[in-house]
């Protein structure tokens, strides 16, 4: 008798997330995104410096100069793209980048670490209204903390507004839009993540800057005093953008969306304490109950879908070791 080879998937064995690697990726990942949100809001208070959308734009075209450097190293290798084909995805991102950094600019940095939790929730209703995946009552259920936390949070945060809760209902609709459409598009050009990166940060550089007369204003631009300190801050944010677009495709592709979600909600609360520590954002009671709440429902939510992968993993188990066996010749 020759045993057919059991080929588990990857729930099953031992999770990437313990590779060496990958923890390093995930440490640089963490340390790159809050940095990049920090570093953004240093440079508003520091040098009156809120032309985000400007910033985006030397993030995005570092990225692409920093891609085209990675690619000649050989750490990717090249995959051709048409560029109407990549054009959507950079529309989705440039979208979600540029309402996102309004977002931060309206709005305090708690506020905008939580209006980006909301993403969760309005991924699974585009999912079920476009897909029709329905999530089970135990995954909804999870989700009320999270809504009920951040309401409170919206009311007691008293440096959100009208205009910035606006900006962060249209940011979290372009991210989520966006994020489905990346993800249906990549696997239809066959594209591994920093190839798609490659192909698409110059476009969204180029789009961010024709949006800045929009958004900036080129005589606000000019008016502003380019001086040394602010170059080399704008230089820091965009080396740290470089790093946290890498480093965020490379723990994408090597771990589970489980242990993404769980990171993402790790570099929320550092973001949030790094703020109070360096910002001196002032929180009151109900406004640090309300983020806690929100965050219990994060970790209600994390909690239901680890169980359900262990569900399906063991499911999996089973129908496995039940297959009949192969007769040798």
């Amino acid at each position: 008798m020759k045993n057919r080879m059991l080929k588990l998937p990857r729930s099953c064995g031992v999770d990437a997330s313990l590779a060496l690697p990958v923890l390093l990726g995930s440490a640089g990942n963490i340390g790159c995104v809050v940095g990049v949100v920090l570093m953004n809001k240093y440079m508003q208070l520091a040098h009156d410096f809120d032309h985000l959308v400007f910033l985006s734009f030397c993030h995005f075209a570092f990225t692409a100069l920093g891609t085209r450097a990675m690619l000649c190293c050989r750490v990717f290798r090249y995959k051709a793209a048409r560029p109407a084909a990549v054009a959507p995805v950079a529309l989705g991102t440039l979208s979600s980048v540029g309402f996102m950094n309004l977002n931060l600019k309206h709005n305090s940095v708690s506020f905008y670490q939580l209006s980006k939790i909301a993403c969760i929730p309005l991924t699974l209703f585009l999912s079920w209204v476009v897909e029709g995946a329905v999530q089970p009552p135990a995954v909804v259920l999870s989700l009320l903390p999270l809504v009920a936390g951040l309401g409170v949070a919206q009311v007691h945060d008293y440096e959100a507004n009208a205009t910035g809760t606006a900006y962060a209902a249209v940011a979290v609709a372009c991210t989520v839009l966006g994020q489905m459409y990346t993800s249906s598009c990549q696997r239809a050009l066959g594209c591994d993540s920093n190839q798609l990166l490659y192909h698409t940060a110059p476009l969204i550089a180029l789009g961010a800057l024709l949006l800045c007369p929009l958004f900036d204003g080129v005589d606000e631009l000019r008016s502003v005093d380019w001086n040394d300190d602010l170059k080399g801050h704008i230089l820091a944010s965009c080396v740290l953008a470089l790093g946290a677009n890498v480093t965020n495709y490379y723990v994408l592709g090597r771990t589970s969306p489980l242990t993404y979600q769980v990171l993402t909600h790790l570099k929320t609360i550092l973001t949030i304490v790094g703020s109070m520590i360096f910002f001196g954002i002032r929180t009151n009671a109900r406004n640090g109950v309300g983020i806690v709440v929100a965050l219990a429902g994060v970790a209600s939510y994390t909690e239901v879908k680890r169980r359900a992968a262990v569900r399906s993993a063991e499911r999996e188990r089973r129908r496995l070791r039940d297959l009949p066996t192969e007769a040798s010749p």
